[in-house]
């Protein structure tokens, strides 16, 4: 996670990739949690706590229990993460209102969720007025809005979900608000079936052991990823890390090349703001010295597809698909 943190604009746009590309540190129980090796508990927590109940119902969340006397319609959603649970389940028409829906159109894997006449984007950070305008049934919120609970309730009935690096520790839990835990389930289980496929697919051809860096141009370097959001494609599929890899970190052009990676995953520079740029390294004798870049095996992706959330890490498998078809 990949949490989110909306101090200056510095810190936003670290937000944005420690978020979708890094989120707060994961609690420890998710950090040992890999979609390939068990349905997440916190799908399946949820759905037996509440599978085939209708509505009313009452939610047990972080601040305790929120009655719901209907299925809700219109969804205030002030951390942006949970909009994406939202979108992947299929249900994105009661998503009313997002705090940080910005970060998402950063990613093209949202195009069709957060364009014109969608939900309202409500800025970085939850502001009362505006979500009073909106008028929600429900508000689903995040372990920083504890400090503002009890005005949010008063707004609409609120439900806290903590946040993890992990999508599959709250797809269930968001899911669980409008009683449609089935789908998060199911979800859930397509990626694990999907994963378990791919990695099939990558000891048959050999790809399971090359090491492979993912990440993107940052300043005069890249900044790279490889904590709980990678472990799909470390744990899961079975490419290797290089010694010594963080969960995430810094590492110049010439730090790439001393690990010189059998893959490189490098993600398109979403915040516009990197020094680096693929133009730039297409000239550097650094660069086209690089294993992956002479043996055609750097692929330029979308940033989301290194990011923690659902859909991102869905597009990933994809990507990843697509990519074994031309091995």
């Amino acid at each position: 996670m990949f949490a989110a943190s909306t101090t200056k604009e510095r810190s936003f746009l670290v937000t944005v990739m420690i978020l979708l590309l890094l989120l707060l540190t994961a609690c420890g129980n998710a950090e040992k949690k890999n979609g390939a090796d068990v349905q997440n508990a916190g799908v399946n927590e949820a759905a037996n706590a509440s599978a085939g109940a209708s509505f009313p119902r009452t939610i047990k969340h972080a601040k305790g229990e929120t009655l719901l006397q209907t299925k809700p319609q219109k969804i205030v959603v002030t951390y942006f993460p949970y909009a994406d649970h939202l979108y992947a389940i299929g249900e994105e028409s009661v998503v009313s209102g997002v705090v940080g829906l910005q970060s998402l159109r950063n990613f093209p894997v949202y195009d069709a969720y957060t364009k014109e006449g969608g939900a309202k984007d409500l800025g970085s950070e939850a502001n009362i007025e505006k979500l009073l305008d909106l008028k929600p049934d429900v508000i689903i919120g995040w372990g920083e809005d504890a400090k503002i609970y009890d005005e949010l309730s008063k707004i609409a009935p609120t439900v806290l979900i903590p946040e993890s690096e992990n999508w599959q520790d709250t797809i269930g839990k968001v899911a669980e608000v409008i009683g449609e835990e089935d789908k998060a389930q199911q979800y859930v289980k397509d990626y694990n079936d999907k994963l378990l496929k791919l990695a099939g697919k990558f000891e048959q051809t050999g790809v399971k052991g090359k090491t492979a860096i993912f990440m993107m141009t940052w300043g005069k370097g890249f900044n790279y990823y490889g904590g709980v959001r990678m472990e799909p494609y470390y744990k899961g599929l079975g490419f290797a890390k290089f010694d010594g890899m963080k969960d995430w970190g810094e590492i110049s052009l010439e730090g790439v090349g001393a690990v010189d990676p059998d893959y490189i995953f490098l993600g398109k520079d979403f915040t516009g703001k990197a020094e680096m740029t693929l133009k730039e390294l297409e000239k550097s004798a650094v660069w086209n010295s690089l294993t992956a870049v002479k043996t055609g095996k750097l692929f330029i992706i979308d940033t989301e597809i290194v990011g923690p959330l659902a859909m991102g890490q869905m597009k990933g498998l994809e990507v990843m698909e697509s990519i074994m078809q031309k091995l």
